[in-house]
């Protein structure tokens, strides 16, 4: 088992298309730093080396049912590692404003290709935000056919009572 000091460091990697993501990540960053831990939160195409890390937290958005492309790279390229280090997962997806059983299970399935390289200790799914400013053509269109109405559905509580209880999750489940 890894032994949990003050000094743990991990790190927190996410894919983002638009930022909503980002944040997502960037506040669950804060919130293990203000349970003492040490975290780097990085672009997943910025990560090269994740030998320095006790733990990993990867997460991407929902696009088309999938986790963005670069996020499942980031998975297989360190594939090895991550199965050796205590790993949560979690994916973002607007619809999951309306949290159906049918949604969830569709959002669940978003990870599927993550879990075929990795088997998370956690996983987490949050709702995300809707912003057309910005968004191509082609996301725009997406969202307007699904009958997305812009808007942030983040519940940011959510997020952080899914992060308080990493440690407790990553940290004795792993051995």
């Amino acid at each position: 088992m890894i032994e949990e000091t003050m000094n743990t460091k991990i790190l927190v990697a996410y894919a983002s298309r638009y930022g909503s993501t980002r944040e997502i990540a960037e506040s669950v960053s804060r919130t293990l730093e203000k349970a003492g831990y040490t975290v780097d939160c990085r672009n997943v195409m910025d990560v090269s080396d994740i030998s320095p890390y006790a733990a990993v937290v990867a997460g991407s958005p929902i696009y088309m049912g999938k986790w963005l492309v670069e996020a499942v790279d980031f998975v297989k390229r360190f594939c090895i590692e991550l199965n050796e280090k205590p790993l949560a997962i979690f994916a973002v997806g607007y619809s999951m404003k309306d949290e159906t059983d049918m949604i969830r299970k569709s959002a669940s399935a978003s990870m599927s290709e993550v879990r075929i390289y990795v088997r998370p200790q956690v996983e987490g799914l949050f709702a995300g935000r809707f912003d057309p400013e910005g968004m191509s053509r082609a996301d725009l269109d997406m969202m307007k056919m699904a009958g997305a109405v812009p808007g942030d559905a983040r519940d940011w509580s959510q997020v952080a009572r899914w992060a308080e209880a990493l440690p407790s999750v990553l940290f004795t489940l792993k051995e």
